[in-house]
């Protein structure tokens, strides 16, 4: 269990003073660490159960170990409590009444109850509104959407049929738009808030699917140049319907027509000289490569000049999806900054992956500039020959266990 003493991040790696504690306001409220074990177990007609295990559990949050502050409404929270020998960790945004994003990690800790581990998970906000938790293609974690009251709340969280554990909420009055949230794209949306608060920043103002940034505008006409420098003369581009990959579906065509390659969609039989851009968001990129990685090796579109990722798709469970890919990355995993956010989110949040967008958002709450774009080449299933005086990033990190993001060259300006 996480305690009050843990609130110092990334020691040993940079001195920073907003990186020293979670008092931050924003960034308080973002881990709530409980440290109390409660449960629906007794018997029919028990005070524990329903909504009197609510009423209760209301009672006695005060409590709780909250680091730094209070839950804020509008800051999502997550909240950790050991029960059963496993280690729930609940995180709800946008903390605001209406539907919410709920993400359930679970850590075994001990034995005796691993019966409960192969249970569905389920979350609502009584006995009556239970709905399960699932896997989502493109992150890691179980995920719910549940509609939350306003003001004070309780999300109930069960891992059998009599383990109800509650996990308070404030929401407040405001009812924004969670549409961003509660959609495909919530779980990044979630990983960039996350990376901001623990930085110290204050909560994502927007999801990173919101809105095409110019800086992965110009990294992807940077790859669209350097194909065409290449020789590639087809290129197929797989986009979701979010704005941002609207929109980098029309920066990428517009800068192929200009370097005279011809775009089609990616079920398109594969020229002579192809490649495959993905610019859609984690789920529909995760789907879209596992679907053709499942296919027999004759029935796959392979394509002579390979994978090509938008930059926020640079995380582990899409990268999973394909053989190898290649990014326009403006930083290093193995950088001292990209190695502290990495630390850190093992340190306090130890089930979820590092991705770009999560360390983006981590840089910005630390106010550090971009590095110059660079190719990298991920894969988890190979290792990527070295470039350069690169050598050392053959070795395993903690963002890719098993594989590699190693810099292969620099991409060609973009026009």
């Amino acid at each position: 269990m996480t305690t009050s003493s843990d609130s110092t991040r990334g020691r040993g790696l940079r001195s920073r003073p907003r990186v020293a504690a979670l008092g931050a306001a924003g960034a308080v409220a973002a881990l709530v660490v409980g440290g109390a074990l409660y449960a629906g177990t007794g018997t029919a007609g028990d005070p524990r159960e329903g909504n009197a295990l609510v009423r209760d559990w209301s009672a006695r949050s005060g409590g709780q170990q909250v680091l730094g502050g209070v839950r804020t409404p509008g800051v999502p929270t997550v909240q950790r409590l050991r029960h059963d020998d496993v280690e729930l960790t609940v995180t709800i945004a946008p903390a605001r009444p209406g539907p919410n994003l709920v993400r359930v990690d679970s850590t075994p800790v001990g034995t005796g109850h691993e019966h409960h581990h192969s249970l569905p998970v389920l979350v609502g906000t009584s006995e009556h509104d239970l709905v399960r938790a699932r896997p989502r293609p493109g992150t890691d974690g179980l995920w719910a959407v549940v509609d939350l009251p306003a003001g004070t709340g309780t999300a109930l969280v069960t891992h059998g049929p009599r383990h109800r554990v509650p996990f308070a909420v404030e929401t407040g009055t405001a009812t924004p738009d969670a549409g961003s949230w509660t959609g495909p794209d919530g779980p990044e949306c979630l990983a960039a808030t996350t990376g901001s608060l623990l930085a110290g920043g204050a909560p994502s103002a927007g999801c990173p699917a919101d809105s095409l940034s110019s800086a992965d505008a110009t990294a992807l006409r940077s790859v669209v140049d350097t194909l065409a420098t290449r020789g590639v003369e087809q290129l197929a581009v797989q986009h979701d319907g979010s704005v941002r990959s609207r929109s980098a579906y029309d920066v990428v065509r517009r800068a192929a027509t200009g370097a005279g390659l011809r775009v089609v969609e990616p079920g398109a039989h594969p020229g002579s000289r192809s490649a495959l851009m993905v610019v859609s968001g984690w789920a529909d990129a995760a789907r879209s490569l596992r679907r053709v990685t499942a296919l027999p090796l004759d029935r796959q579109p392979l394509r002579s000049d390979g994978t090509w990722l938008a930059p926020w798709l640079l995380t582990p469970a899409v990268v999973d999806s394909t053989e190898g890919a290649v990014l326009p990355l403006d930083f290093d995993i193995r950088d001292a900054g990209a190695q502290e956010y990495s630390q850190t989110l093992a340190k306090f949040l130890p089930s979820q992956s590092p991705t770009a967008s999560g360390f983006r958002a981590w840089r910005s709450g630390h106010g550090d500039h971009a590095d110059a774009l660079e190719l990298f080449a991920a894969s988890r299933a190979a290792i990527m020959p070295a470039a350069g005086h690169h050598d050392h990033h053959e070795t395993v990190v903690s963002w890719f266990p098993g594989g590699t993001v190693t810099p292969v060259g620099s991409p060609t300006p973009a026009n």
